[in-house]
């Protein structure tokens, strides 16, 4: 008896990638980022990049949240394709968490200092939310005790 395809874990996992990717354009694709008269080219490239790497982690880590979804995999073949999702999810909103850590580094550049919004906690939100799924399609996988999902 095949799983459902769409399940709590999976949703979860899908939605925390598309936050953290559509978010990072909808923060960089303006005056603080992309259009900031201060920055050099070479600061835009390196936000290019970031923004390009979080959509490739995405993609990435929605395949394999999805594949058991498409494909027949043993238990043990879920638990590990959705673990990879988790684990790449996680990369760029981790790496989010640790940038504030390098020498000079803050939330804001001093021009577009903002009270409230910071991205830390909204990175760790992220974290959490995909290991999370994970931990609720492993139950799910667990409890279904090696059928095909």
């Amino acid at each position: 008896m095949p799983a459902p395809y769409i399940t709590l874990g999976r949703t979860i996992m899908t939605i925390a990638n598309l936050f953290y990717t559509l978010g990072a354009f909808a923060a960089d694709w303006n005056e603080t980022h992309i259009y900031n008269p201060r920055w050099p080219p070479h600061a835009r490239f390196h936000n290019g990049q970031t923004m390009s790497l979080g959509v490739l982690l995405a993609a990435f880590s929605l395949t394999y949240v999805w594949r058991p979804a498409f494909m027949k995999l043993s238990a043990k073949e879920v638990k590990e394709s959705v673990w990879v999702s988790a684990v790449v999810g996680s990369f760029y909103c981790a790496a989010g968490c640790s940038a504030i850590l390098y020498p000079g580094a803050n939330w804001f550049d001093p021009e577009h200092s903002r009270d409230g919004l910071v991205q830390g906690p909204i990175f760790a939100l992220v974290v959490v939310l995909m290991w999370a799924g994970y931990w609720l399609e492993g139950r799910r996988v667990g409890e279904a005790k090696g059928k095909v999902t």
